[in-house]
């Protein structure tokens, strides 16, 4: 609980940056094999505020979930999915935990720390788009597209908006599905190699202290110039245990306009 109090404060203090989601996702068929699940009505975190928070205790096999409804919507990963991404470059060979460095493109973008050379470390932290978007084109669509089936990620949909497909477009999850990919990445039960399992862990660890290593991304879409979507997907990994805890956050008011329409925006950033 104190772990959620003190995710859900950094996420409501960054609600200009992450925040919204248009309504108009569908819900997964989530269907737990743990009967060991609570529901808590938290809402008092969020202020003004909607959206949905997901605790995972791994060690008790226990959820804690704070609305349900939107615990099971899909709405588009947008950074997020870069953890995956990134675990499907380094399984191709487009890039490898000792080689990761991806060359800027010269193109100038809104944000400096896009603007130079990246290695897989410096992209996620700065969450660089093109340097994903660069392993994706290495790739090639019919590659992601089967890797996203083996990890069956979300709704496993690539639509026609290649390599925009991860950034307000076709592809979508829900908080509950990322919480069973997250524990899937930190038990590797895709099979993929360890050294590479290994490489993406480190990429999103955010700190580290004798309590514990905290592990974290998060992701936040633009449609027509408003957020629309706010995610914080991580967990937290102690001497005993490991807590799995995403949270998605969305105005009570969504934009009638932002909410009808999509478009891929190339500056999707955090």
């Amino acid at each position: 609980m104190a772990v959620f109090i003190l995710t859900a404060t950094l996420l409501v203090g960054l609600a200009p940056v992450l925040s919204t989601y248009a309504e108009d996702g569908s819900h997964c068929q989530w269907k737990s094999n743990s009967k060991n699940i609570s529901y808590t009505d938290l809402s008092a975190y969020f202020g003004e505020y909607e959206g949905s928070f997901v605790l995972y205790d791994l060690k008790n096999g226990a959820w804690n979930i704070h609305n349900r409804d939107q615990a099971t919507l899909r709405v588009a990963p947008n950074s997020t999915y870069k953890i995956y991404d990134a675990l499907f470059g380094l399984e191709e060979g487009v890039i490898s935990p000792d080689h990761s460095l991806i060359a800027w493109n010269g193109n100038v973008y809104p944000f400096e720390a896009w603007n130079t050379d990246q290695t897989l470390e410096s992209a996620m932290s700065a969450s660089v788009n093109w340097y994903f978007q660069s392993v994706d084109e290495q790739l090639g669509a019919a590659s992601v597209q089967s890797y996203l089936q083996k990890i069956e990620y979300g709704n496993q949909n690539m639509g026609r908006d290649f390599p925009t497909y991860w950034m307000e477009s076709s592809l979508e999850i829900s908080p509950v599905e990322q919480v069973e990919l997250l524990i899937k990445l930190h038990n590797n039960s895709f099979g993929f190699s360890p050294e590479h399992i290994n490489a993406v862990k480190n990429s999103i660890r955010l700190s580290s202290s004798g309590a514990g290593t905290f592990y974290g991304k998060t992701g936040t879409g633009r449609v027509d110039g408003r957020d629309v979507n706010g995610w914080f997907i991580g967990y937290i990994e102690t001497g005993d245990n490991t807590y799995f805890l995403p949270q998605i956050l969305k105005p009570v008011t969504v934009p009638t306009e932002a909410a009808q329409r999509k478009s891929p925006c190339p500056y999707c950033l955090i």
